[in-house]
């Protein structure tokens, strides 16, 4: 099993802005520049905790993300579960591209996950656990 911590906030993969260059080639990029900043941190944090070979089979992936609680969280009002943006499905698609050549050969890989979006507990920070491990090709799960 491998695991993964990442620290900072996570920042979701989404939408695309088309453009021009000076050159009048074409070119796509994230519509937000904060995306490219969080799969940095993700793709660093993976090169620095994880050292084997690249996993070439199906991948089993656990994420849990954390977010920081808002001020208005009370000693009252201490809600689990992050249920405003950004988007889980959006965060999944930043950080599993991150991990492309680092951890596995490809994002298409993971064919099974399970995933939540939270926040933080107290002695946390905001970031994500990353847990991965290859399973074999004939639909059984590792016994761990």
């Amino acid at each position: 099993m491998i695991k993964i911590e990442v620290s900072g906030v996570p920042r979701p993969q989404g939408s695309k802005t088309p453009g021009m260059s000076k050159s009048g080639k074409m070119f796509v990029r994230d519509a937000s520049p904060l995306t490219a900043i969080w799969r940095d941190q993700v793709a660093k944090a993976a090169k620095a905790q994880y050292t084997g070979e690249l996993l070439t089979g199906p991948v089993l992936m656990f994420l849990d993300f954390r977010f920081a609680r808002p001020k208005s969280h009370t000693k009252r009002y201490q809600p689990h579960w992050h249920i405003t943006t950004p988007d889980l499905t959006k965060i999944i698609r930043s950080t599993e591209d991150s991990l492309t050549g680092i951890v596995y050969k490809d994002d298409s890989q993971v064919c099974t996950r399970t995933e939540s979006k939270r926040y933080c507990n107290p002695g946390e920070e905001p970031g994500v656990t990353i847990y991965l491990t290859e399973i074999d090709n004939n639909g059984t799960y590792p016994q761990t």
